[in-house]
């Protein structure tokens, strides 16, 4: 028969339509807001460290001598650089995320988990050296307190919250998609 209908017209089962998914600009928008609130904290934190590591004469002046032996300690350690290091790498990385958030691109996603991931990452090794500097060393005494609770709060969050774009079909529809192209030339 030639005006015969489709098969799947007349079938009994139900067809669902396809509906598009409508791009919400807002959701990685305002995660790349925080992102980048977030990294200021953190450069502000590494510049406070660097800012102390500078003035370190006159802290110790101020400091008890048991204060001072733990503050030397660790300065001699190592441990003091790194932290400031990696959470400088962490800040700047956080930011160019968010930046690439607001800008809506996919890769912002994976940039601004990868500082989430490092900071975390940070104070993971930076909490395992204090522990074993305090285990090494008399002189230094050392114990987890809600800093390293706030800090890992941060640092989980920093990582999640791109994926929750990832999540949301609408966070996912509103990211630029990676096209490549290449042009050649005969």
């Amino acid at each position: 028969m030639v005006g015969s209908l489709p098969d799947d017209v007349l079938s009994d089962e139900p067809v669902m339509p396809e509906i598009p998914i409508k791009p919400n600009n807002a959701i990685p928008v305002t995660i790349g807001v925080i992102e980048i609130i977030g990294a200021i904290l953190m450069m502000l934190l590494s510049l406070s460290m660097i800012l102390s590591l500078m003035m370190v004469d006159t802290l110790v002046d101020q400091m008890t001598d048991t204060d001072a032996t733990q503050f030397e300690f660790i300065m001699e350690s190592g441990q003091f650089h790194f932290n400031i290091v990696m959470f400088f790498l962490s800040s700047i990385t956080l930011f160019v995320g968010g930046v690439m958030l607001i800008k809506k691109h996919f890769r912002g996603v994976y940039v601004s988990a990868g500082g989430g991931a490092l900071f975390g990452l940070t104070l993971i090794i930076g909490e395992i050296w204090m522990v074993v500097l305090a285990n090494n060393n008399d002189d230094v005494s050392y114990s987890f307190g809600p800093s390293i609770a706030i800090n890992g709060l941060c640092a989980i969050l920093c990582f999640l919250f791109p994926l929750i774009i990832l999540l949301l079909p609408q966070g996912k529809a509103a990211l630029s998609p990676t096209v490549y192209s290449i042009n050649e030339e005969e």
